[in-house]
């Protein structure tokens, strides 16, 4: 189980993107308490709750005669998380002011966990000095607030105050729980995606890595309970809630793992580097009346081989796209001139798999003797099996 998370649900609206909440919280493996207000009834019914988390979803503090209501105090010892989403004026309000006139409110004083708050409402009841100052109340005592987006409005209106993305809320209470899982704590640095190499003002040098694989292993490692940070190239698409820095070319890759991968237990290095990148980078942008270009190549540092490591550390997980016959032997190679402690070669050349396909197949190696061979999977299914056959030597290598 990822975390105990008590999902407040408040009369707007938005109430019904909740339901979307809850749901991607169970698939993250999260047990969710839902308690909502009485005015939220009257867009979302109770049952719809209960039913998606298998569990009662509370309105009342005093229950039913057949169905008692949650003991609020005792939810609060087992509770990790507060996520109220969508979060109206009126009870964020209240919070900042310790009203407790209902199930949500009451359980939010007995709260002892972190909590996220997402707002929603009409764009002048948002920047109301009250609602402002409701805010900045709870910033100060360290509530994490999905700040709403600019948006169609349930008026008609045009302006900020729609809830934020599922995604986002959702990412950001999966950053909010504590580590726990099989991973826990242990700090992972994920490059992802592929370098993009100037010609000139507006074309580049690139490949088909669509970086699937480096957010997979990003996704399911914090689900594992890893404190994930991503180095993502640019126009991939990270999931909301993630720790990421941004890159283009090799050279920028370079500069951050320099600064980065030192902080971190284990570098993942997923990301499709460069091999070459022009030699020069022209003026402008080239016209083809100019007639035949002839392009100088020059060779791109070894990142992976180049990272900087004291002592063995950070552990170093690199890929290796090879062809399908000899890719073991390619592999380690690969494993040992790059200094890797660990490899996971996959196959460029069988059909539906690899880049740009969803699915792919693995060959798990050590530098500690561990060999695996992991099936053709969907990426996040295949990210899964390949973290938990590497978490202990991921553990091994945390620094507490």
């Amino acid at each position: 189980m990822r975390g105990r998370v008590v999902l407040g649900v408040c009369g707007g609206i938005a109430a019904f993107r909740a339901v979307e909440v809850l749901r991607a919280l169970v698939k993250a493996s999260c047990r969710v308490f839902p308690i909502l207000t009485k005015n939220a009834t009257r867009f979302v019914t109770p049952r719809t709750f209960a039913v998606l988390s298998r569990g009662p979803a509370q309105v009342s503090l005093w229950g039913e005669p057949t169905s008692p209501g949650i003991d609020h105090i005792d939810l609060a010892r087992r509770a990790d998380l507060l996520l109220v989403a969508p979060a109206t004026a009126n009870v964020l309000a209240k919070m900042a002011a310790g009203i407790a006139d209902d199930a949500l409110t009451t359980y939010a004083l007995a709260h002892r966990g972190k909590v996220v708050l997402a707002p929603a409402m009409n764009t002048f009841m948002l920047k109301h000095p009250a609602t402002q100052q409701a805010l900045a109340v709870l910033k100060d005592r360290g509530v994490v607030v999905v700040e709403p987006v600019f948006g169609l409005l349930a008026d008609g209106e045009r302006g900020v105050g729609k809830l934020a993305e599922v995604e986002e809320i959702v990412g950001a209470a999966l950053a909010a729980l504590p580590p726990r899982g099989p991973l826990a704590g242990v700090k992972l640095l994920v490059t992802a995606g592929p370098t993009r190499e100037p010609l000139d003002a507006v074309r580049v040098f690139t490949n088909r890595s669509s970086g699937r694989m480096g957010v997979a292993l990003a996704v399911v490692a914090r689900e594992l309970g890893a404190v994930v940070s991503v180095l993502a190239g640019a126009g991939l698409a990270v999931p909301a809630g993630m720790q990421v820095e941004w890159f283009e070319t090799a050279a920028d890759l370079g500069r951050l793992l320099e600064a980065r991968a030192a902080k971190a237990d284990a570098v993942l290095h997923a990301a499709a580097v460069a091999d070459f990148r022009p030699a020069s980078v022209a003026t402008g942008k080239l016209d083809r009346r100019q007639g035949t270009l002839q392009v100088a190549l020059e060779p791109v540092p070894d990142l992976a081989a180049g990272m900087p490591r004291a002592n063995g550390r950070p552990y170093l997980v690199i890929f290796a796209a090879e062809p399908a016959i000899g890719l073991e032997e390619r592999a380690l190679r690969k494993l040992s001139g790059k200094r890797a402690d660990a490899v996971i070669a996959n196959p460029i050349d069988e059909p539906g798999l690899g880049m740009e396909s969803a699915r792919n197949r693995a060959l798990v190696l050590s530098r500690l003797g561990l060999r695996r061979e992991l099936p053709a999977q969907d990426k996040e299914s295949l990210a899964r099996e390949l973290l938990l056959t590497l978490a202990p030597e991921l553990v091994s290598a945390h620094r507490p």
